[in-house]
């Protein structure tokens, strides 16, 4: 019986064959093979030195985004960011000589507009909210820092009412109109008698005038005794609309001396504005990062990213220079960070990391790898495999070639002026899965 089928297996044979030949390539097809096989693919791991670094100040006047709040991280220490913002007069004519004998003040609110969807970073508990008035006059010209604390005179103006906690998903009703969401602090009673007594007078009679009057405020928190994971930064758009100082009062004097009438005076693009930030490593309940920044020598098992001028990673490739001169091209240089232990939920990762390399001046600059846009870089969280990517294959070469001297990449927190995340990342001395960077070299 089995030699009538017999003929049959030449053809099952045939199409096993046929059936394997189709099935798609592994996608990695060749990583395994020794210089000298026949695909000409030689895979290597570069040796590297990593360590945690303070990063430095930055420009934060101008931005997109002020940041403001506190919070405490278990591991990171205290963060607390204040704003410095200046006012100015809206579209109201306030001239010199007006009646203002009939004028009652009701209060004077400052309010900030949340940004968006993007409002923040931690949890939305009560802060303690301050506001001091400023004792010196802020130039549009001029370009400030994160590092510096401005001059203030006088008392909080909020007189102790400064207890709020942020809703930035809740829209409010002010004077019967709906309102984007917001922060609003009621400053003193006696600050809204004394704008009510500039009216009519040269105080109101021009921009200059007024900041000579009322140069500006500098919001902070006053957040004692936080607990670990309370608190957080709130994020505010102060050139939205919303964002403005107002004054509410009555006109005895007119036909509805019972109705409440707003000034505002708004926060725009000619008023200064900037963003204050302190970093505090000796609240953490542990010295690990603290520890970290002393040694910088020893093989690191964890680095760490801080936006917000916090830190920085930097990380040294030296043995890439032995490639000079071999005859095998480089056709990728991937290095790969992984994150180190689980995330707050409130307190994710960096969306995105960014390396910068040094010129021949010692000063920052980008890889030439971007020359392709921040996709072809990468550096984005990927968030499943919990770790970042970045394709420095351009810059490798130039390493490898001697056009780039420094072999050296600093990270830093993509957006780190108008974010605060922050990670940490397994050094290249990680039992499981440490740092590398993955080169691949063709001879053809």
């Amino acid at each position: 019986m089995l030699a009538r089928y017999r003929p049959l297996w030449p053809l099952v044979l045939l199409m096993l064959l046929v059936t394997g030949g189709c099935r798609k390539p592994d996608a990695d097809l060749g990583n395994g093979l020794l210089p000298g096989d026949p695909l000409g693919v030689v895979v290597d791991t570069v040796q590297l030195h990593a360590f945690t670094r303070a990063d430095s100040n930055f420009r934060s006047s101008s931005l997109s985004r002020q940041v403001l709040g506190s919070f405490l991280d278990p591991r990171f220490g205290l963060t607390r960011a204040g704003i410095v913002t200046q006012m100015r007069l809206g579209p109201s004519n306030i001239d010199s000589g007006q009646d203002t004998a009939g004028l009652i003040a009701d209060s004077i609110v400052l309010a900030l507009a949340f940004d968006g969807a993007t409002y923040g970073y931690g949890n939305m508990d009560a802060q303690e909210f301050r506001v001091h008035e400023l004792d010196e006059r802020l130039s549009i010209d001029s370009i400030y820092r994160s590092n510096r604390m401005p001059l203030i005179t006088g008392p909080d103006l909020l007189e102790g009412r400064g207890r709020v906690k942020p809703e930035p998903l809740r829209k409010q009703f002010i004077m019967g109109d709906s309102v984007l969401p917001q922060l609003r602090l009621r400053l003193s009673d006696a600050t809204a008698q004394r704008f009510i007594d500039a009216f009519g007078t040269s105080d109101l009679s021009s921009n200059d005038a007024f900041l000579d009057f009322f140069p500006g405020v500098y919001i902070t928190v006053a957040n004692d005794g936080q607990a670990p994971f309370q608190g957080g930064l709130l994020y505010f758009n102060l050139l939205s609309t919303p964002s403005k100082l107002t004054l509410y009062y009555r006109d005895t004097n007119s036909t509805t001396p019972d109705v409440t009438r707003a000034l505002d005076f708004p926060i725009n693009s000619n008023a200064v504005r900037y963003s204050t930030v302190e970093h505090d490593l000796s609240q953490a309940t542990g010295n690990e990062v603290a520890l970290a920044m002393v040694d910088t020598t020893s093989p690191a098992e964890v680095v760490y990213v801080q936006a917000l001028a916090g830190l920085r990673t930097v990380i040294r490739m030296p043995s890439l220079a032995e490639y000079r001169g071999q005859s095998k091209v480089l056709a990728k240089a991937e290095l790969v960070l992984t994150i180190d232990g689980t995330t707050y939920p409130y307190y994710p990762p960096p969306a995105l990391l960014v390396p910068f390399r040094r010129n021949e001046s010692g000063q920052e600059a980008f890889l030439p790898d971007l020359i392709g846009g921040i996709g072809a870089l990468d550096g984005s969280y990927r968030s499943t495999e919990g770790e970042y990517r970045f394709n420095i294959t351009r810059f490798a070469q130039r390493v490898i070639t001697g056009e780039q001297a420094d072999p050296t990449l600093e990270l830093v927190a993509g957006s780190g002026g108008i974010t605060a995340n922050r990670v940490a990342l397994k050094g290249p001395a990680a039992l499981s899965s440490p740092m590398r960077l993955r080169l691949t070299f063709t001879s053809y």
